[in-house]
C-alpha cells in the first residue's frame, strides 16, 4: 500500500528472503517521543553534530550493501554490515537513554520510544511492480512482501539491477 509517496505494509509481515528481496537487518530504533516542535528543534541543534555523524556512517554502511549483496559469500558480508549497524544503533540508543531521563526533557513530557525496524533490500523491477495500483490493492489484502513476491514472480528474471533499500516500521509502545 502507497501513502504519501511512501511504501505502507499493512499486514505486518516481515519480508522473506528471496532472489527478489534481502532481509538485511532486523532491530528496534529509539527515538524520543512526546517533544514539542521547539523542543525538538532545540535538540536537533544542540545534536546536530552527533546526528550528521550518524547520517554519514548509515550512508557509508548502505553503500557497502551494493557489494555486500553481490558478493560470493553475500550472507556474511550482510551480516558485518548489520553487526556494524547494531552496535551503532545501540551506542545511540544508551545516549539517548540517558537524555531521555534528564530534568529537561521529563519536563517537556518527553519519553523513550522504540520502533521495530526490519532493513531490506529489493529488486526494483519488483518493487516498482507491486507499487502499481492493482499491486497496491492486493497488498492491503495479502501485505507488501508477499505481493513483491508475487510480482517478480510473474515477470522476466532479471537479476543484474542494481538493489533498492526500504526500511519498515512499526512503532512501539514508548517507556
Amino acid at each position: 500500500m502507497v501513502e504519501h509517496g511512501r511504501a505502507v505494509d499493512l499486514a505486518g509481515t516481515k519480508p522473506l528472503a528471496s532472489r527478489v528481496v534481502r532481509p538485511v537487518l532486523e532491530i528496534d530504533l529509539p527515538f524520543i517521543d512526546g517533544l514539542s516542535l521547539t523542543d525538538f528543534a532545540q535538540v536537533t541543534r544542540e545534536e546536530f553534530d552527533s546526528y550528521r555523524l550518524y547520517r554519514d556512517f548509515m550512508r557509508s554502511r548502505l553503500l557497502e550493501l551494493d557489494d555486500a549483496l553481490e558478493a560470493v559469500d553475500s550472507q556474511v558480508a550482510l551480516e558485518r554490515i548489520a553487526l556494524s549497524i547494531r552496535d551503532e544503533v545501540n551506542a545511540a540508543a544508551a545516549q539517548m537513554s540517558s537524555a531521555a531521563r534528564s530534568r529537561a526533557l521529563s519536563r517537556a513530557g518527553a519519553v523513550l520510544g522504540t520502533t521495530s525496524a526490519v532493513l531490506a533490500a529489493v529488486r526494483p523491477a519488483a518493487l516498482q511492480g507491486a507499487l502499481g495500483i492493482s499491486a497496491t490493492l492486493a497488498a492491503g489484502a495479502t501485505g507488501l512482501w508477499p505481493t513483491i513476491q508475487a510480482f517478480a514472480d510473474t515477470r522476466p528474471k532479471r537479476t543484474h539491477d542494481k538493489w533498492h533499500y526500504v526500511w519498515v516500521l512499526q512503532k512501539k509502545a514508548a517507556h
